[in-house]
């Protein structure tokens, strides 16, 4: 009863700050396809369209970021890092608002990182191909409250599995990241620990840990997290970092979760920041976390 209590009053408290004030920032941008021509970089930038494994849902959209060496070395095969976005965002929020491909080309530039291919998945709970309507963002209060673990369930089939077919990757586990911010980062967790032969490296930016009323239709997904934990750690990720803003509404719970890895002596680093859950701190976790991952 007491975590159903937790669950519940993070959901409403997390509820009111998606719904005041700052909506308008989240509304619907420009579309992936545009995003292609519109966006300066040094690399690639290609929208897909992917077949969905969704009982109602046809097909999903991604954006990837292809590196500058892409194009010119067609022997070479790159890492890869999936980005999930939070609540409301979609498959170039992260670009839009999170400004990862500049981040990444900077980082390129003065020789901080190795390259990789930048995955921007759509990760939003859709119940039919009219309502997804191109990948479009989703109400802020609708968003919060119909993460369920459908679009979960089929993520490595549906988004790994087509990456690794369509574009030149190192197919292995040590050569996959997956992040995300928020929302992004709590299907982060749930995907690392549900495929711990899939994810390498992990980073949760603002994320959330408990089995939350969200988990209700796919409690295999979102269930059971002890035991997949277990799992996970008998084959240690190569990086697992947790970032917070020590004025995060969920900094509590993630300080709480990281105690719990380290008492099973689960090796991950807990890394707080200043400020709350802003995209100011999204930004930083993002770039520290390429530097990490990706540093040379």
């Amino acid at each position: 009863m007491k975590r159903w209590r937790e669950s519940i009053l993070l959901a409403l408290v997390a509820l009111g700050a998606a719904s005041c004030g700052n909506a308008a920032r989240y509304a619907r941008g420009m579309e992936s396809a545009d995003i292609e021509t519109i966006t300066p970089c040094d690399g690639r930038i290609v929208a897909v369209e992917y077949p969905s494994s969704e009982m109602n849902l046809d097909h999903r959209r991604m954006t990837v970021y292809l590196p500058p060496e892409y194009d010119t070395d067609t022997t070479r095969r790159f890492p890869v890092m999936y980005l999930l976005h939070g609540a409301r965002g979609n498959e170039v929020t992260w670009i839009e608002r999170g400004q990862a491909i500049h981040s990444v080309d900077s980082l390129y530039r003065s020789g901080a990182i190795r390259d990789f291919i930048l995955v921007l998945p759509n990760i939003n709970c859709y119940f039919t191909d009219g309502e997804y309507n191109n990948g479009h963002a989703i109400n802020a209060v609708r968003a919060f409250w119909i993460v369920n673990g459908e679009a979960e369930a089929h993520f490595v089939r549906d988004v790994v599995d087509f990456v690794d077919a369509n574009f030149r990757t190192i197919p292995e586990k040590d050569s996959r990241a997956i992040a995300g911010m928020s929302t992004g980062g709590m299907q982060s967790l749930y995907l690392s620990a549900n495929h711990p032969e899939t994810f390498g490296s992990i980073g949760l930016f603002s994320a959330y840990s408990a089995n939350t009323i969200f988990g209700l239709r796919h409690p295999e997904f979102y269930g059971g997290l002890g035991r997949k934990l277990r799992r996970q750690f008998a084959d240690a990720p190569d990086y697992y970092a947790i970032m917070i803003g020590d004025k995060d509404i969920f900094y509590p719970n993630m300080r709480a979760y990281s105690r719990r890895l380290k008492r099973h002596g689960y090796r991950h680093e807990f890394i707080p920041y200043p400020g709350g859950h802003k995209w100011y701190n999204w930004r930083t976790f993002f770039v520290r976390f390429c530097e990490e991952v990706y540093g040379k």
